[in-house]
């Protein structure tokens, strides 16, 4: 069974999902509750006898597949007090955060949250930290997004980050998320 096959349907918060038989076109809306902690591809069986796929996608909000090319930039989650040393020197002076990586990246999914991003090769990102996105859309106006995430999870060069919940997303990205 190849995943071109298998129906994709988005699980509601009251835990239904409204499943369309690819035969006859029916369309049932059941309760999918007892799939969320084991298995979420079943095998279901229209009235019509035709039996079929279904992937449940329990995610909170839509996921879009992408490949957008871009930078990251690193911040340390927590800036270490002894780095900080008292002088008495007279001038202008700017304070910036420390960085402590960057690079070349490819967004691979991205949503309402938050994304997806690999990079490739080695990287210095660690889970909790502060990282600046800055990649192009491939809509029409080729829009560019500069975007604080934080990294929730690493597994090797792929790192899945959300979105800080007191910032709002860009009139530009709503919109590309459409589905």
């Amino acid at each position: 069974m190849s995943d071109h096959n298998i129906q994709k349907t988005f699980v509601k918060p009251d835990n239904t999902a409204t499943i369309h038989c690819p035969v006859c076109h029916l369309a049932k809306t059941v309760n999918v509750e007892k799939f969320r902690t084991t298995r979420h591809t079943i095998t279901t069986r229209c009235a019509c006898g035709h039996s079929f796929p279904v992937s449940l996608e329990f995610r909170k909000h839509y996921r879009k597949k992408t490949a957008l090319l871009g930078t990251y930039e690193t911040r340390p989650s927590k800036i270490n007090e002894i780095r900080w040393k008292k002088t008495n020197l007279t001038g202008v002076y700017s304070m910036k955060e420390p960085a402590t990586g960057c690079g070349h990246m490819q967004v691979t999914n991205i949503s309402s949250g938050g994304l997806q991003f690999t990079t490739p090769g080695n990287h210095t990102i660690n889970v909790g930290d502060l990282v600046r996105v800055t990649f192009t859309l491939d809509d029409s106006k080729q829009t560019e997004i500069d975007k604080r995430v934080i990294v929730q999870s690493i597994a090797d060069n792929i790192i899945s980050c959300q979105f800080p919940s007191n910032e709002s997303l860009e009139q530009e990205l709503r919109f590309y998320l459409f589905p």
